[in-house]
């Protein structure tokens, strides 16, 4: 008589649900998850997004001599958001704007309310993001 053991295999993939490849019937992370991409020029006033379906966040600085700033941003995604908000130089909310796929229009451009001129903060967050875009602030 002999006895047989077996061992359940884990199913591998990646675990993190912010990721763009989450697999959430993996049972062991495979290590090799991936995110949306959030790209700042060099002067941190211009960049582009791309995501296929997770979700990030990037926070910089840039240099605003005006107490407002003109921005611009669009999306070209089937699924999740876009969203841009200033901070002025006394940390005080001047634009909060959300772009959402396949809800309202898919790109968006004004100028921000009146802050304090200085350094600014600009904080990009994509959630469940699929598709691509681009921002600036002028």
């Amino acid at each position: 008589m002999s006895a047989s053991t077996f061992t359940a295999c884990k199913k591998e993939g990646c675990m993190d649900a912010n990721a763009d490849n989450y697999n959430d019937e993996a049972k062991k992370d495979d290590g090799n998850c991936t995110f949306p991409t959030i790209n700042v020029s060099s002067g941190g006033k211009s960049g582009d997004i791309k995501g296929a379906g997770g979700t990030a966040s990037n926070t910089w600085t840039f240099t605003n001599n005006n107490s407002t700033t003109g921005w611009d941003m669009s999306i070209g995604a089937t699924s999740g958001s876009f969203r841009l908000v200033l901070k002025d130089a006394g940390a005080v909310t001047v634009l909060d704007k959300t772009l959402t796929a396949g809800s309202g229009a898919q790109d968006a451009s004004g100028t921000s309310s009146s802050g304090t001129a200085g350094t600014w903060t600009a904080t990009i967050t994509l959630t469940d993001f699929n598709g691509s875009g681009d921002y600036s602030v002028l």
